[in-house]
């Protein structure tokens, strides 16, 4: 470029001008200047700007005292390439810089440079500079296109400003710069994310009987959010009758759509219908398959939601981490409350072998499942309520299982799940208070360092009598009980630290009064 050798971008130098020919035919023009600034600028990288700059400052200001021979001065493409270029690269304030330059000089700005400094104000989230530059256009006579409109409309809405939105809309239809399918798209949306659903429908409903717009809404996309809308109002009979006048108009359900309708589904606690619809999906989604796993969940089909989510930790990686935890919760939430143990059994192992670590929120599953309770209940009538309902032997088991499945790996028990297994054994009375009392005596914190077992024998006295499941404890205990002493061994319960007064409360109430210690801590 310029016959410079010492030129370079990524390491290759431009070839000199040999000098042949005649030079005045032979300088770059204008245009040979703004294609090098363009392709510079869109490069990406800080060497890409800097050779831009380079270019864009070698050219002189557009005058009518330019010389006639030399470097071509910008033109109105040169301005608003490098207001692009900085806009990319985040640089709003340099590119405004450009933009003053351009209106000091004897150019006028266009549409193009303003529809580029307004995505570049709202991309650094100054909406306020955004209508600002959208007045000056108007100011100076330029009409705003659906690209300059659409894209303030779209921050309004993400910004939850939608009176102001759709005063836009309302002043592109005076200025007759009519609105687009992705124009009602964005206000649909924004309407449903301020959970406002019933606005968005009705939106949706009068933009449809409207002659001017009815053909803009046979859209899958604006389909797909009315009925997301009705979703949310859990309507599906509403959603259904969207599908169908879909169909009737020629407009093909994709998978965001029968993942909306599953949805709906659900809200109106049809989930045989919500299971269905997710079994016609052809490969699913993300979405779809969490939605899909909710309504397998729900609609009691415990095994194929065990198998859909094992297929994500073993090869189908669609989900993500976060994902298949909350598949694993709500599987075991709905397990436990339907009393499938067998299925909350080998989804909290699968859980575990997968590599995850129950979090907060999979022990309160595990806990509403259940129904259990942290804390244990003071008023009289609660009591009674509490003594009337016994739990099965199955349901403390379980419990039991999952401290020894955590044991197994040396995690952390909630502090709210272990204070319900103890209120639970308060509850039961007999032999699930004697576990849960030894449950307290077998707790430690868990940042609390391992101690040694047998603590308060001689060093003579070898510890005896292992136990190394309190599932196993259970079940066997008759086998166990004439052995139990000083001695005896139960594998340790790791607690957290957290809400340790409940914690103190609950183990208050399995409490037994004058017993001495039974057995040690593992």
């Amino acid at each position: 470029m310029e016959g410079n050798a010492e030129f370079s971008m990524d390491g290759k130098r431009t070839l000199s001008w040999s000098g042949k020919g005649d030079p005045f035919n032979m300088m770059p023009d204008t245009r040979c200047y703004n294609i090098a600034l363009a392709a510079a600028a869109k490069k990406g990288t800080k060497e890409g700007l800097d050779a831009a700059v380079e270019i864009f400052e070698s050219m002189p200001d557009p005058s009518l005292n330019n010389p006639i021979v030399g470097t071509p001065a910008k033109n109105l493409v040169t301005y608003n390439t490098m207001i692009n270029g900085f806009a990319n690269a985040g640089q709003d304030q340099s590119a405004y810089g450009v933009f003053q330059r351009l209106k000091k000089s004897c150019l006028r700005p266009d549409i193009v440079t303003y529809t580029t400094l307004i995505k570049a104000s709202i991309k650094n989230g100054n909406i306020e500079k955004a209508l600002d530059l959208l007045d000056d256009m108007k100011w100076i006579g330029i009409q705003p296109d659906i690209v300059s409109y659409n894209s303030i409309i779209e921050s309004l809405c993400n910004a939850n400003r939608l009176f102001e939105a759709k005063d836009l809309v309302n002043e592109m239809e005076m200025t007759r710069v009519s609105p687009d399918s992705m124009t009602y798209g964005l206000l649909m949306k924004g309407l449903l994310r301020a959970n406002k659903p019933g606005p968005c429908l009705t939106l949706f409903e009068s933009a449809c009987s409207d002659q001017r717009t009815a053909e803009l809404m046979e859209n899958v996309q604006l389909y797909t959010t009315a009925i997301s809308a009705a979703a949310a109002l859990g309507d599906h009979e509403r959603a259904l009758e969207l599908v169908s006048r879909m169909n009737r108009a020629g407009v093909k359900p994709n998978k965001k759509t029968l993942t909306a309708l599953m949805g709906a589904c659900i809200a109106g606690k049809k989930y045989e219908a919500a299971a269905n619809i997710f079994m016609k999906i052809k490969n699913p989604d993300s979405y779809a398959i969490s939605v899909g796993l909710q309504a397998l969940c729900l609609d009691g089909r415990f095994d194929a939601a065990l198998e859909l989510i094992t297929e994500q930790r073993s090869g189908q990686k669609t989900l993500k981490g976060k994902q298949v935890m909350a598949g694993y919760n709500k599987l075991l939430e709905e397990g436990l409350h339907a009393g499938e143990y067998d299925i909350a059994r080998d989804t909290l192992s699968g859980l575990l072998g997968a590599g995850y670590i129950p979090s907060k929120i999979t022990f309160r599953a595990i806990m509403d499942g259940m129904g259990l309770v942290p804390d244990r209940p003071f008023t009289s009538a609660a009591m009674r309520k509490m003594s009337d309902s016994t739990p099965s032997d199955g349901k403390f088991e379980f419990l039991l299982f999952v401290l020894d499945s955590l044991e197994g790996r040396k995690l952390i028990v909630d502090s709210s799940f272990y204070s319900s297994i103890l209120v639970l054994g308060a509850q039961a009375g007999g032999l699930h208070k004697r576990i849960a009392s030894l449950l307290t005596r077998s707790r430690k914190s868990g940042k609390q360092k391992e101690i040694s077992v047998c603590e308060e024998e001689s060093p003579d006295e070898a510890c005896s009598t292992p136990i190394t499941s309190w599932e196993e404890f259970l079940q066997d205990y008759s086998s166990y009980k004439e052995n139990l002493g000083p001695s005896t061994v139960f594998p340790t319960v790791r607690v957290s630290t957290k809400d340790f007064g409940r914690v103190l409360a609950a183990e208050q109430g399995v409490a037994y009064r004058g017993g001495g210690r039974v057995g040690s801590r593992r």
